[in-house]
């Protein structure tokens, strides 16, 4: 057990360490604490800024923890610096973490994260490791190693320094030290391997003040903090301010068993410069700690008060709060306690005293103060007696403070020169009246004054005092009763029906006869005035979704917290169906959003407000390059979404600050952000976001105000073209009086991804859409057209609606700036999604328009041109978003959860069922035909009829993203198991044409390339892809997007050029040997059976073709 004396700003030190119980863990594969009863040994650090320690030191056994406890998360931010082991380190061993706050009654952390990859402990290539926690706790825990983990006798040893930062005002020799930490810990950074320490508080690039050695603040390189030069350096001793010295210890509360002896200081400080007192006004250590008995005082696993002696100890109830320390302004109040011993109690814990603010909210008088007087004026006479005079200006007092007291002029007699003449002396004149009493009660001051006659012809002025000031008594002043804040309202005393609240205030005097405090002490409100629901009209307890969500009423919102990866609430309301039974509804998680995109959501919002300050902020760049990697793995949360638009609206307020320079860089990191939004995964969450907000229009937005953005950068007569998986965005800056139209898309500039080089979707826009009324010669003005192409945003949009569907992709056209009015019309056309529908409407997205049966889509504005059955034609009055409506015929439903087709159910099953009677004999007859090539065969039948029943329940679960996926990969490894099956066939008949022997090995080497080379095909698939490509909207196959398709026609080829091969070697064996001419009629059997093998290859292959042409279709 370790114990450190604290030396921070809490009123009084922690003495003994408290137990932080920890959850128990089962293998140190996963990063969670555990229990006392796990733990040899643990050790906590309190009120220290700075510190290092030794493994050995702190971790002499296993398991063992260290825990660094920051003294205030809002105002400090924790620094760690570990030098790693150069031998014997365990890997998982050893890990690192931080968390808020830890639940007894739960034995559960909250906030939790690990810091084991920034660390990498094991990891030589990077000496030294840096870490930044802004949480309550760090904590750094040894385990046993993993059972499969080979582990040295002896553990490497590594060192740990730690630094406890202000976020405001830190000082100079933390900042000193930080510094140089962040300068060591980038320029050990590298790509693998970033920086632990994200921020600091320190202006590190500003060369500090420069101190001379001779002062004793300046030690070993560093400048400390609140340091007075010592009487032996300087000579003298500065007691303006700061604290005093330390007084000696008190005498020991105990004389055995441990006992607690304190110190205090004082500080010297007026009140306006308490900011040099920072620290503890009073500290404490441990004192003879010796056994009553004798023997020496031992606390293991125990954190008590005192640890030894017969009797057990309780806390003594806390003291009434102190007075304030200031009747105005900020104060602070104390309180303690002591730790007495007791026969029934069991322990102490927690601090021995406690303090908290007070009267932070009133506000101390401002008295008037005087300015300096001006300089004397000139004489006003330039012989004899004449007079000067001075004035000062008052400063007016503030929240109730006194006037200055005085004149505010003063005069004086000058005598510069004798006028000709006799001289006479100045005389006094009599006194006037006593002046008021300065107060209206209580002791005062009466003033009275006298003039004097000026001299003349040099004289002497007059002699004596020309003020006479006497005090004066009216009595006790009678304060008025002044009333205190008033208390919280009560809780209400009924939660429905009609209740009350209550709240009182107290009121402060009257003294010595003042009026008393105007109006109640009381008041009352009603409260809870709503109906109590009937028993049927309350949502009961419910588990879902591993959170339990309790009682409430109809027409009311539950909400909880967010899993731990996100912060935010869950949303789930209580509703009344038909008949009026409360149920529940689906819960909302618009308000959750993920740490990732948390984060990154508080980094813009920090570059946009430097931004609006006029500051050009470093690291744009890198929050988009950070945004586009995040979100292209998709989105936890409906809340997810809404941050991205959030991130991207910040954005393109920073791209427009002239002295911003955006690079290409940054808007194809913009676009791919835009295009990860749009993936299928969202789909869901889309769809959830839109019925809370108005999502899509945030999106279209959006792309509206990119398009400004980016032409504002653009010049004359150039194009941007960006095509990504989701979208096609294409913006061209043109002269009002152009010359040519604009076609989209543009020749040559389809991109490389098939969907936007296959498409036939087209836009154009007319050389003279806009119309100045200038010459030619006189317009130099220009205009940025922005198109964007969406490639599945109609199915986030979808407007299915019984016989209506969106039967093209959605294209968006805009101009900026905006005109009022077009002078010719836009022309968009489009491809048809779905054939055999009708009523083909061109629609497009109107806020506008309240009366539309559509939403916010129109069909005013657009006339629909059909072009053929495939394609139809857009001529548009107006700039929106637009997109083609049609109407479905009545034997055609759109579900994508429908069955498969009876022909492709038919197919299936007749072969299904004629393999499957072949399986059926082969066993039946086995004794006979027992062999490799009927082994072989078996399987071959088992992969087709496995491939056939996936085909079938694929067509039904393009809906379930996961399970559309496990079937696309088991899709992907039973084809290939009946490629490699054939090939197998054509390995075991070579072996049988040349003589080689028939072991179990060769069996099982049969085995390991029918079923385990398509299952390593599958699995590098998966691992390389991410699963991504497995399964798509219409199929539950391989995309054809990415490559992915690859994987298994690459294989499949290889197979048959091997086959062949191997084909051709049979034939030439069995015709150039001379030495087989026995086993002849056995090779001719087995090339039979190969032949028929190949033979049923192509219809294998016809029955893939077959299938990708369904899923496509």
């Amino acid at each position: 057990m370790f114990f450190l004396p604290g030396q921070a700003r809490w009123p009084f030190p922690v003495l003994l360490l408290y137990f932080v119980p920890l959850l128990p863990m089962r293998s140190w594969g996963q990063v969670v604490p555990s229990t006392l009863d796990f733990d040899s040994c643990s050790t906590l650090v309190q009120n220290r800024f700075f510190g290092y320690f030794l493994s050995s030191s702190v971790f002499p056994t296993v398991p063992c923890s260290w825990t660094l406890q920051n003294p205030d998360r809002r105002r400090y931010t924790i620094f760690i610096k570990l030098t790693k082991p150069t031998n014997d380190c365990v890997p998982s061993q050893l890990r690192t973490f931080q968390y808020d706050s830890f639940l007894e009654t739960t034995q559960s952390y909250l906030g939790m994260e690990s810091f084991d990859e920034v660390v990498g402990l094991c990891d030589a290539s990077v000496p030294v490791a840096f870490l930044e926690a802004g949480k309550q706790f760090l904590q750094i825990r040894k385990g046993p190693p993993r059972a499969d983990t080979l582990t040295p006798r002896t553990s490497g040893d590594f060192k740990t320094e730690y630094l406890v930062v202000g976020k405001r005002n830190p000082s100079m020799a933390a900042c000193q030290m930080l510094c140089q930490w962040l300068e060591d810990c980038l320029a050990s950074s590298t790509s693998n391997r970033p920086c632990g320490i994200m921020q600091t508080p320190c202006l590190c690039w500003e060369p500090p003040p420069q101190l001379s050695q001779a002062d004793n603040c300046y030690h070993n390189g560093l400048y400390l903090e609140n340091c007075l030069p010592s009487i032996k350096d300087s000579g003298k001793v500065d007691q303006s301010g700061g604290w005093s010295g330390w007084s000696s210890w008190a005498q020991c509360s105990s004389e055995c068993g441990g006992g607690i002896q304190t110190r205090t200081r004082t500080c010297q400080s007026p009140p306006d410069e308490g900011f040099l007192c920072e620290g503890v006004v009073e500290e404490g250590q441990p004192c003879n700690s010796h056994s009553c008995s004798g023997e020496p005082c031992i606390c293991r696993a125990s954190f008590l008060w005192i640890c030894c002696g017969s009797a057990s100890v309780s806390g003594e109830e806390w003291t009434a709060w102190s007075d304030c320390s200031s009747t105005c302004g900020e104060g602070w109040q104390s309180r303690t306690r002591f730790c007495v011993s007791s026969s029934y109690s069991t322990q102490c814990s927690g601090p021995l005293r406690e303090q908290r603010p007070c009267n932070n909210s009133s506000v101390c008088p401002v008295h008037g103060a005087w300015d300096d007087w001006t300089p004397w004026s000139l004489c006003s006479s330039t012989c004899g007696q004449g007079q000067r005079y001075r004035t000062r200006t008052c400063t007016p007092p503030q929240f109730g403070g006194a006037p200055c007291d005085g004149p505010n002029k003063q005069n004086k007699f000058c005598n510069i020169a004798s006028c000709p003449g006799k001289h006479m002396d100045g005389k006094w004149n009599e006194w006037g009246p006593w002046s008021f009493c300065s107060t209206t009660c209580s002791n005062g001051t009466m003033k009275r004054t006298r003039q004097c006659n000026a001299p003349s012809y040099g004289g002497s002025e007059c002699k004596g005092a020309w003020e006479e000031t006497t005090d004066c008594d009216l009595g006790v002043c009678p304060v008025d009763g002044k009333w205190q804040p008033w208390s919280l309202w009560s809780s209400c005393t009924k939660t429905c029906g009609g209740g009350r609240q209550q709240r009182h205030r107290i009121c402060y005097g009257p003294f010595f006869g003042g009026q008393p405090c105007p109006g109640e002490r009381e008041e009352v409100r009603p409260c809870n005035e709503k109906r109590c629901p009937e028993p049927h009209e309350i949502c009961g307890e419910d588990n879902f979704s591993n959170v339990v969500w309790k009682m409430t009423p109809a027409g009311e919102t539950a909400a909880v917290r967010c899993p731990p990866n996100a912060v935010g609430l869950i949303l789930r309301r209580c509703t009344l169906d038909e008949e009026g039974i409360a149920y529940w509804e689906n819960p909302t998680y618009m308000k959750c959003i993920s740490n990732d995109y948390r984060s990154i959501q508080t980094l813009t919002r920090e570059h946009l407000s430097k931004a609006q300050r006029g500051l050009a902020g470093d690291g744009v760049s890198e929050v988009m390059t950070k945004l586009k990697v995040i979100s292209s793995d998709g989105t936890s949360y409906s809340g997810d979404l809404l941050a991205i638009l959030d991130v991207l609206k910040n954005m393109t307020e920073i791209f427009r600050r002239a002295y911003y320079s955006l690079s290409s860089a940054d808007m194809r990191n913009f676009v791919q952000s835009v295009s990860n939004l749009l993936m299928e995964e969202n789909r869901e969450r889309w769809e959830e976001a839109q019925l809370l907000g108005p999502s899509i229009k945030e999106l279209f937005r959006l792309l509206e105000d990119f398009v400004d953005v980016i032409g504002l950068r653009m010049k004359d007569f150039q194009d941007m073209y960006e095509v990504t998986d989701n979208l096609v965005l294409s913006i061209h800056k043109r002269p009002v009086m152009g010359h040519a139209d604009i076609t989209f898309p543009m020749k040559g500039w389809r991109g490389n991804v098939d969907w936007a080089r296959s498409s036939e979707d087209r836009a154009n826009i007319p050389k003279n859409i806009l119309s100045t009324g200038k010459p030619d010669g006189d317009d130099s003005s220009a205009f940025v057209t922005g198109i964007v192409l969406y490639r599945n945003l109609g199915s986030i949009v979808t407007l299915q609606r019984n016989a209506t569907v969106l039967n093209s992709r959605v294209l968006s056209v805009s101009i900026k700036p905006s005109p009022p009015s077009l002078a010719a019309p836009v022309v968009v056309e489009f491809s048809h999604l779905y054939n055999g529908t009708s009523n083909q409407t061109c629609i497009s997205w109107d806020e506008s328009d309240s009366s539309s049966l559509l939403g916010s889509w129109s069909a005013k504005g657009c006339k629909a041109v059909l072009v053929d059955s495939f394609r139809t034609k857009c001529v548009c009055d107006r700039l929106s978003t637009f997109a083609i409506l049609a109407r479905l015929n009545p034997d055609m439903n759109m579900d994508k959860t429908q069955l498969p087709s009876v022909t492709l159910i038919v197919g299936c099953g007749v072969s299904s069922l004629t393999l499957l009677l072949l399986i059926i004999i082969y066993v039946s007859v086995w004794r006979y035909i027992r062999s490799e090539r009927s082994v072989i065969l078996i399987n071959f039948c088992l992969s087709i009829i496995s491939s056939n029943a996936l085909i079938l329940i694929g067509q039904t679960q393009t809906r379930n993203k996961v399970l559309c996926t496990l079937i696309a990969a088991f899709l992907h490894f039973f084809f290939l198991s009946s490629f490699c099956w054939v090939l197998t066939e054509a390995w075991q008949s070579y072996m049988a044409v040349t003589g080689r022997l028939r072991n179990r090995i060769i069996r099982k080497r049969f085995l390991c390339l029918g079923w385990g080379l398509p299952a390593l095909v599958v699995a590098i698939s998966v691992g390389f892809t991410k699963a991504k490509g497995y399964g798509t909207p219409s199929y539950c196959w391989l995309s054809l997007e990415g490559g992915l398709l690859y994987a298994f026609v690459g294989p499949a080829a290889a197979v048959v050029l091997v086959f062949l091969f191997l084909i051709s070697l049979c034939l030439y064996t069995a015709r150039a040997s001379v030495l087989i001419l026995d086993l002849l009629p056995s090779m001719q059997q087995s090339v039979l059976d190969v032949l028929i093998l190949l033979c049923m290859t192509p219809r294998l292959g016809t029955g893939v073709l077959v299938q990708y042409l369904l899923f496509s279709i």
